[in-house]
């Protein structure tokens, strides 16, 4: 016989099962329960945020790191629309973070009562891969349980609960369900005879390529990439808006293309006559471009473990479900069956290497001409990091315009990491999930690069930043605008200036976020001018 319980310690019981330590949360007043749980236990630890885009945020930045689904912690329909954001985030960049609300008390429901709202479920369906209310509070940890296999299975995502105040109060009497038991394998095997044409495809081909995608990093098959890559002696560009870096930047056959307008013309190289995109969207687009950024001539091979994104807007020659660590290795298996025409792979390398060399010369031609600007050159900054930031690290980044400049000049080796949120719209996602990071790798450096408007957003996570005394080194690439939103306005240099000073310029007031940070007793430097970046950067890792 199980004994009695209250429904929040079943709670609690389930999470530990699954391997949670830390619950983010913002409890509000409907929480008291939940927390005094969480009060009268030691394997859970509850980090307290202020604003729920922090909380769900620092479970997403977890959650990516750890690769296992993070809780976060609401209260009601308040809580939960301030977490829909982060939620989108999390959805588009299949983050499995599971976001739990109190609602209101049953006994109560449907009286227009204190923060009551229609319908919470309906609200968050659409950033979710499931999302529930639970009506009995026995059914709480079944209901949880099942959140964790639902989030945690390809294709991974975010999961929504509301869970009224009193049920989290009310004495159950049953088991907590086996967390074992409710484990699904992320492995998809994918068709073998469809392996078979691709490696032949790419053997036949004249300048393939690989478009990596974020789902490559998730599955931790790097690796697998690199050694396929270097098989078939083909380019690897990252898919658009990706959110994990998958392939290292140092590697010889790595290339950056731009996100907002993409190309896959590469230099030399010259477009790809079939492209292979293994565990990615293909693409997401940022705008609309008249001519498609893939020729209607290009062959298409499309491996992902959501069949949903096979064939979505460009049409395919093979498409193959599968996850991302599988297909690679059944790719490298069948590419090595396959014998290309004599000389094909020595001179694709030797193309390829033109072609790295033509890209790196114009990066440093570009670099060189504003190394001593003042601004500072993001690129400057990213190089001194570069030197300085150990070679493990892992970068976690929301500045979207300067995402490029710190692709290209800081070196991804293979143990340097990287995550961004795919740039969906939502701000402010940033600093939580780099806090969320750093908890998660408590021995390894994390650096946060935020935007400017982005840090506005989620400005208060430097009051956790500074509560738990959490070791994180906070870059604000600060350009003094909404960037992203400035380079769209056109017409005359008149025109474009009201424009920006309208919708985009974030001046009169200047911020000095330096001055914002010591505000909460955290160290903060504003460096103006180039020759300080250095030691500005020491003192901030020391």
């Amino acid at each position: 016989m199980s004994a009695e319980k209250i429904a929040s310690q079943a709670y609690l019981e389930v999470a530990a099962a699954h391997g949670v330590e830390y619950v983010f949360g913002l409890p509000g007043t409907s929480g008291q329960e939940f927390i005094g749980t969480i009060a009268d236990q030691e394997k859970i630890r509850f980090i307290l945020a202020m604003h729920e885009t922090c909380v769900v945020s620092m479970a997403d930045g977890h959650a990516r790191v750890t690769g296992r689904p993070q809780l976060a912690q609401v209260s009601t329909l308040p809580g939960s629309a301030n977490s829909v954001g982060a939620l989108y985030d999390a959805y588009r960049d299949r983050s499995p973070v599971i976001v739990t609300s109190t609602n209101v008390d049953t006994r109560i429901d449907g009286r227009d009562s204190h923060t009551e709202g229609k319908n919470l479920v309906e609200m968050t369906k659409q950033f979710t891969k499931w999302s529930a209310e639970v009506h009995r509070a026995d059914r709480i940890p079944e209901y949880l349980n099942r959140a964790f296999k639902v989030a945690s299975s390809a294709p991974t995502g975010p999961v929504y609960l509301a869970l009224p105040s009193n049920l989290l109060g009310e004495p159950i009497n049953v088991e907590n369900p086996d967390a074992e038991r409710s484990r699904v394998s992320p492995r998809i095997a994918g068709d073998p005879e469809a392996f078979a044409d691709a490696a032949k495809m790419l053997a036949h081909a004249k300048r393939p390529l690989i478009v990596a995608g974020s789902a490559i990093a998730r599955a931790r098959a790097t690796e697998e990439l690199i050694k396929f890559a270097e098989l078939v002696a083909a380019p690897v560009v990252m898919e658009p808006r990706y959110s994990f870096l998958s392939f290292p930047t140092t590697h010889p056959q790595s290339f950056q293309i731009a996100e907002r307008q993409p190309s896959f013309d590469l230099p030399v190289w010259g477009e790809p006559d079939v492209i292979i995109a293994i565990g990615c969207r293909l693409i997401r687009e940022y705008r609309y471009i008249p001519e498609p950024v893939i020729k209607p001539s290009t062959k298409i091979v499309h491996i992902e473990e959501d069949p949903w994104e096979i064939g979505k807007v460009f049409p395919v020659d093979i498409g193959i479900v599968a996850d991302a660590k599988s297909a690679l290795k059944s790719l490298i298996e069948c590419y090595a069956k396959v014998e290309p025409a004599t000389g094909v792979k020595s001179e694709r390398l030797e193309c390829l290497r033109k072609a790295k060399d033509q890209a790196t010369g114009e990066i440093d031609s570009r670099v060189s001409k504003g190394w001593d600007a003042t601004p500072i050159n993001a690129a400057r900054v990213a190089r001194t990091m570069d030197r300085l930031v150990e070679k493990d690290a892992l970068i976690v980044n929301e500045s979207p315009t300067s995402k490029d400049l710190l692709m290209s000049n800081f070196q991804f080796s293979p143990k340097r990491d990287y995550f961004s949120n795919s740039s969906g719209g939502y701000l402010g996602w940033g600093l939580g999930a780099a806090i969320g990071a750093k908890l998660a790798a408590p021995k390894r450096r994390v650096v946060a690069c935020l935007g400017d408007g982005s840090t506005m957003f989620g400005l208060q996570g430097l009051w956790t930043l500074a509560r738990y005394r959490i070791p994180l080194v906070v870059i604000v690439f600060n350009n003094r605008a909404y960037m992203a939103v400035k380079n769209q306005f056109r017409g005359s240099e008149e025109r474009i200036r009201i424009a920006a000073d309208m919708g985009a310029e974030i001046t009169g007031p200047e911020i000095n976020f330096a001055r914002l940070a010591e505000t909460f007793g955290i160290h903060g430097e504003r460096v103006e001018h180039p020759d300080a970046i250095e030691a500005a950067l020491k003192r901030a890792l020391d």
